[in-house]
């Protein structure tokens, strides 16, 4: 009897094991979602086609290929948004690059609004905290020398000097220190399977500034959103000789007329604004330049160090420190590229946050000492969330072999983070988020298309293979971590937030609204382009709109704002006038012609309440744009700016994108490493399946759908 209960108990243990591997073979211990920015499907089909992408054409025969529906607009930070949280826009908040500045017609980013720490508001304040270490210092002197026969006169004496110093040292301290803000809406799923137990690792996935804490189980290190130390998305800085007609790029670069004398130059860095001074004064620490054309170098001198560099060359990092007063400061990392030593032509980055010595009043990682591990663990790092300086290259301040030795140091950098931290297998769901794929796409869809404006036979035979060169690296990174980290029990995902398009011709959609009645002019005399250093420093917008007589107005990069009673500062539409003005501007702009091509660019015209639900859906545009393939909104709408015309060839190297483009042509790209029944998925339905695929419950606010059920 009991040698028949010992084999019915063997027999049950054995079935219990062969239903436990089971199910570990199909519902996966791990998971490793790669996002990879901007990947196109129809090039990444094009490339598998060719054998240049062996890794993911293995990937798909063995698992699951589809597009990747994604959001409207297509853009980076509306589609990560709604990647992280499984909800629309509506509730994200997160509906363009650009939105409107509650309470006025101002452009503003989306992603990171700007708050303040009120430190000592009043001299009052300064003075009582004067006193109280004054008194602090008086007891432990009293303590200290509590048998000394001079014990009062040495209290009373070293309580008026802690007294003294302190009120000297505080007059130092800012009333008021900068503190960004966290604008994205909903609850990220890494903070869900995190809360509940789910060891978690995130690396530089767009819209995570700043830092959101999370349990300690888990490590989170931001993306895009996070500003350099200017407070910009990416202000280069570009030192030369030649004559200068103007000093501020439309994409906010810097441009610094230098003259060589005796060999030397003496210059400035641009920093950040000095928000302890009256009217933040920007800091300019002086910087020098030895110039030797017989030795063909130039030696950077900045801070005590000394950098020798040589023409086509990149320096090491250059820390920089930025002095607010004595006691405040500011640390930043960047790179110089000599261009040139005649005429004198050299590249500064964009200043980034040195990584290991963040302001206490914001983080970039959390914990908050993970960032600076990184730096002890793998070495300096970019934290700029726009890490690829695509600006410089579109101002020509950069050619294109130095932008993509930046693209791969960046890249291999990240690379290494990630790898390094997938290694540490402390971790059930691993998130990490690749760029360089839509940043050369930007750059160099120019080189793909002999019909661009911007399309240079010479350059296309020299730079074509740009983009298949970083989708090959793109390859070999996904056959690394299938080789390395992917066992039987990880489940891999790979995904695209978006696709791509040629991007040809640019429509200003104000200049479209001015002629045809709904935006009024004061005067129709020609103001200046506006440029982001505008955006960034709060400078004039509108500068000859009479809102009186205005009934819309275009900000961002796909949508129309109405000039509502109630919203606008200046509104005069009421409720019923503002559905009248919609429905004739929404037909207006289906009708609108190029009459260059012959083309309707936009493909469809969206009400906001046909498309978003949420909280948030007030402060959507009231019409959301779907443009056509070759058309775009322009830069200085964006901006708010006015251009003389309505149709504008884009002559830039910013000549691929996504941004304005309808969502039913601009799918993304999903890869898994298990077949799926399902035939349709998109960027929404990642989280819920995460959630699903962990046994957590899948909140009910969540508008994706999971496709755990039919992963097999």
């Amino acid at each position: 009897m009991v040698t028949k209960i010992f084999v019915l108990f063997l027999i049950l243990f054995l079935t219990l094991s062969s239903l436990s591997e089971s199910f570990s073979a199909k519902d996966a211990n791990r998971v490793i979602v790669l996002g990879f920015d901007g990947v196109d499907p129809t090039l990444l089909e094009k490339f598998m086609t060719q054998g240049a992408l062996p890794h993911l054409a293995a990937l798909r025969g063995k698992g699951t290929y589809l597009p990747l529906g994604t959001t409207l607009p297509p853009q980076s930070p509306v589609s990560w948004a709604s990647f992280a949280t499984g909800m629309n826009p509506g509730k994200t908040r997160i509906f363009d690059f650009l939105t409107r500045m509650p309470g006025s017609y101002y452009p503003d980013f989306a992603m990171v609004g700007e708050g303040k720490i009120v430190l000592l508001p009043h001299p009052l304040h300064r003075l009582l905290v004067s006193a109280f270490f004054g008194l602090f210092a008086f007891w432990v002197t009293s303590l200290l020398f509590i048998r000394r026969k001079k014990r009062l006169l040495l209290s009373v004496g070293t309580a008026l000097l802690v007294f003294c110093a302190s009120f000297f040292l505080l007059q130092w301290l800012p009333t008021e220190i900068p503190k960004p803000i966290f604008r994205r809406g909903g609850e990220s799923f890494w903070k869900i399977t995190s809360r509940h137990g789910i060891p978690t690792v995130v690396i530089q996935t767009p819209v995570t500034f700043p830092a959101e804490a999370l349990p300690l189980n888990s490590r989170l290190l931001s993306g895009l959103g996070v500003p350099d130390v200017r407070k910009t998305y990416g202000t280069f800085s570009f030192y030369t000789s030649e004559e200068v007609h103007q000093e501020d790029t439309e994409m906010g670069g810097k441009v610094i007329p230098v003259v060589i004398q005796k060999g030397k130059i003496k210059t400035f860095v641009w920093g950040p604004k000095n928000f302890a001074r009256k009217g933040s004064p920007p800091i300019l620490p002086e910087i020098q330049f030895l110039v030797d054309p017989t030795e063909k170098n130039c030696t950077i001198q900045f801070q005590g160090k000394s950098y020798p560099l040589k023409e086509s060359q990149w320096s090491p990092w250059v820390t920089f420190q930025f002095d607010f007063n004595p006691l405040l400061h500011v640390y930043g990392i960047g790179r110089f590229y000599l261009l040139s030593l005649s005429p004198f032509k050299l590249y500064l980055s964009p200043i980034n946050f040195h990584p290991a010595r963040i302001p206490f009043s914001f983080s970039i990682s959390s914990p908050r000492r993970f960032s600076k591990d990184l730096v002890e663990e793998v070495g300096l790092f970019k934290t700029l969330g726009w890490a690829i300086d695509t600006w410089s290259l579109n101002e020509n301040r950069m050619d294109e072999k130095a932008f993509l030795e930046d693209l791969f140091f960046t890249e291999n950098k990240r690379k290494e983070i990630m790898f390094h931290e997938l290694a540490k297998s402390d971790w059930k769901l691993f998130v990490g988020v690749f760029e360089g794929t839509d940043r050369v796409q930007h750059m160099f869809w120019r080189t793909l298309d002999p019909d661009h404006p911007a399309y240079d036979a010479a350059e296309a035979a020299r730079d074509g293979d740009a983009i298949l060169k970083v989708y090959q690296e793109m390859d070999r990174t996904v056959g690394e971590v299938v080789d390395r980290f992917v066992d039987a029990g990880t489940i891999l995902f790979v995904l695209s937030d978006h696709g791509f398009h040629s991007f040809r011709r640019s429509v200003n959609l104000n200049t479209w609204l001015v002629q045809q009645g709904y935006m009024t002019l004061k005067g129709m005399e020609q103001v200046r382009d506006r440029n982001l250093e505008d955006l960034f420093g709060r400078g004039e917008f509108w500068p000859n709109v009479d809102w009186s007589k205005t009934e819309a107005y275009a900000i961002g990069l796909a949508g129309i704002y109405l000039n509502r009673v109630g919203r606008e500062p200046e509104g005069i539409l009421s409720p019923t006038e503002a559905d009248a003005v919609r429905n004739r501007l929404r037909e207006g702009l289906l009708a609108l012609e190029d009459p260059t091509t012959g083309i309707h660019p936009l493909l469809q015209v969206y009400r906001r309440e046909e498309v978003y639900s949420g909280p948030y859906v007030e402060e959507t545009p009231d019409l959301v744009l779907g443009f056509q393939e070759g058309y775009r909104v322009s830069w200085q709408t964006a901006l708010g700016g006015i251009p003389k015309e309505i149709f504008e060839d884009n002559l830039k190297k910013w000549s691929g994108d996504h941004c304005s483009y309808d969502p039913s042509i601009t799918s993304g790209i999903f890869f898994c490493n298990r077949k799926l029944t399902r035939k349709n998925v998109h960027v929404m339905d990642i989280a819920p399946t995460l959630l699903e695929i962990f046994a957590l419950p899948v909140p009910s606010e969540m508008d994706g759908s999971s496709f755990k059920p039919s992963l097999q």
